[in-house]
């Protein structure tokens, strides 16, 4: 072989490595990945990072996004037919990425993660060949073709129970059977459940805000101070959730997690400087119009 071919092997012989390893991006960002198909009680939405999202038959649900319940409960129905039944004080974020594997074909897969910060969930596996991982504090659980109930104790351990089929693998500490029910006291005392209740207290107070600028009643700076406020509140919830897996087993959930708390770092930041600059406008640093102090939905304080 020539020296010219020789280099061109090489050149060549790189790039299809580096094909294989180009890091996997989230899965059809701007697309829905399932829909909220049932749901009853107080049941809190975070969708494309917005807490103010009222729960709807078939709202359709992102990467990314949050399902949260306190006294009630709801279904998450994804596109390929797998089921998530999430029971009464639970919280939960949904994610999925898309990836491809193969040395010389190319096969997109999807790796669906649902993580559970809090509470119990009953799940099913659709018909599509997605790779799906639970993640807990304590456990990373793989699953295909299977059913059964995924929850977390009031000890915060993880406990899985399989009605068919079982795990692909497993990581961390679980226990095998189903976790007790945690009463409504104690779960709102979880710092993540608490965390969601301010921001969502906070995305509600900007929504009455905007009224009453709308109205007149109130100067366009204090609509500013409100928006800045849930930034802040809906960063200090990601960072909650994001601190409570840095005891995960999986060096993957750690990364993520740092990751998130790193931005969520940036955004409070940011968020703290429109603060102070909506009042250096005349907005009223006292009136917040909810409460961090207890949880809330949709309850002005003042």
């Amino acid at each position: 072989m020539t020296l010219p071919s020789k280099l061109s092997f090489v050149c060549l012989a790189l790039v299809f490595l580096l094909t294989i390893f180009i890091p996997a991006s989230a899965h059809c960002e701007g697309e829905s990945i399932a829909r909220l198909t049932d749901f009853n009680g107080i049941v809190l939405i975070k969708s494309r990072g917005e807490w103010a999202v009222k729960p709807a038959k078939n709202l359709p649900l992102y990467s990314q996004d949050k399902v949260v319940t306190r006294i009630g409960t709801a279904t998450i129905t994804f596109g390929d037919g797998a089921v998530i039944d999430i029971k009464s004080n639970s919280n939960l974020l949904i994610q999925e990425i898309e990836k491809e594997k193969g040395l010389i074909k190319k096969v997109k897969t999807i790796e669906r993660k649902i993580l559970l910060f809090l509470g119990k969930i009953y799940f099913k596996t659709g018909k599509s060949k997605v790779e799906t991982r639970f993640e807990t504090t304590k456990a990373v659980i793989g699953i295909r073709g299977t059913a059964g109930i995924l929850s977390i104790g009031g000890d915060g351990k993880t406990y899985i129970h399989f009605s068919e089929g079982g795990a692909s693998f497993m990581l961390g500490e679980f226990i095998k059977g189903i976790a007790k029910e945690v009463r409504v006291d104690l779960a709102d005392r979880n710092p993540v459940q608490r965390a969601t209740f301010v921001a969502k207290a906070a995305a509600d107070q900007v929504r009455r805000t905007e009224k009453k600028v709308a109205a007149k009643q109130m100067p366009q700076a204090q609509l500013n101070l409100a928006k800045a406020v849930a930034k802040e509140t809906s960063a200090l919830e990601v960072s909650t959730y994001a601190k409570s897996m840095l005891i995960s087993p999986d060096e993957k959930v750690l990364e993520w997690a740092r990751q998130q708390i790193e931005k969520a770092k940036e955004q409070i930041k940011e968020a703290k400087e429109a603060q102070r600059k909506a009042i250096e406008d005349g907005a009223d640093p006292e009136f917040k119009g909810f409460t961090r102090d207890e949880p809330g939905f949709d309850v002005p304080s003042n």
